[in-house]
């Protein structure tokens, strides 16, 4: 009887939280009929990667790995392991492109498959002829998810940290405005009481925030990033999100929420709508999941 295949998952986990993106990326490549063996590291300059022993004991035929930073360490244990093992398919999340890009060529170049959160540096890997896909950010609907509509006490919302215009919109809105770091189902609570999320991209990237906080129905106001990012072909203004452009019209665009409820609970089922249609673990799972078996068949 032939064994069953099986992925090794690689990923970098804060022992303090019981939730982060890469587990409940996991849970969901099980959900879906992986046979996934994690590897858990804490310490980038610690990171081991599976042997040969390991790899034959539990049939391994994929290595995935999310790391989102620099590791000189992991980057030269990557290119043994291409060496050693040529039959395992490789693939690389790129972490938090496009700022980080400039940390992540080795891990694109031997990667049989890189994905990238951004649209630009997804097509500047793919012009170097490496193999990577936009794989723009997601919410895992296990923890961002919407419970209710009417029941929103909070105006906006965020757990950006410090960012431009948090203070200013903190002296403006006083308690109306709340910004923390959550864990785990607080995101939920705190989502769901919230009628506005806030978020400025310091980059122009595309942030996972739009997509958690949408999910959870929220109306998102963020800073209107350049067409190149693409992420106007994902939501529109005044109808799924809400741009602003600068500090005044960042205030116009809220008073006109506050104004307008209806108009501010409309935007964030649409949002919600669109997250928990096209942009959740399970389609991106099952994205990643057909492209290597494109490889595999080849």
């Amino acid at each position: 009887m032939k064994k069953e295949t099986s992925w090794c998952f690689l990923y970098h986990h804060n022992k303090n939280e019981r939730w982060s993106l890469p587990i409940g990326f996991a849970d969901e490549l099980e959900s879906q009929g992986i046979n996934l063996n994690r590897l858990e590291f804490y310490n980038p300059l610690k990171v081991k990667l599976p042997n040969k022993e390991y790899i034959k004991k539990n049939n391994i035929t994929v290595l995935l790995i999310f790391y989102s930073g620099y590791s000189e360490y992991l980057d030269k244990e990557l290119i043994k392991f291409k060496k050693n093992n040529p039959s395992i398919t490789i693939v690389n999340e790129l972490g938090d492109e496009p700022q980080t890009r400039y940390l992540n060529y080795i891990r694109a170049s031997v990667s049989d498959i890189s994905l990238s959160p951004d649209y630009e540096s997804h097509l500047y890997w793919k012009n170097k002829g490496f193999n990577c896909f936009w794989f723009t950010h997601w919410a895992d609907s296990k923890i961002f998810y919407k419970k209710n509509n009417h029941k929103r006490t909070l105006l906006i919302g965020t757990t950006a940290g410090r960012r431009k215009y948090t203070l200013m919109l903190k002296i403006l809105f006083q308690n109306n405005f709340q910004n923390k770091k959550l864990k785990d189902e607080e995101n939920t609570i705190f989502y769901n009481n919230s009628k506005i999320a806030f978020q400025y991209a310091r980059w122009s990237e595309i942030t996972r925030r739009i997509f958690e906080a949408s999910a959870c129905g929220c109306c998102v106001i963020t800073n209107k990033l350049p067409k190149e990012k693409r992420l106007e072909d994902i939501f529109n203004h005044n109808e799924s999100i809400i741009f602003y452009e600068n500090r005044l019209s960042l205030i116009i665009e809220i008073l006109k929420l506050i104004f307008n409820p209806s108009k501010t609970r409309r935007i964030g089922n649409n949002a919600s709508y669109i997250v928990n249609k096209n942009h959740t673990s399970k389609r991106r799972v099952e994205f990643l999941i057909n492209e290597v078996n494109k490889i595999k068949n080849i």
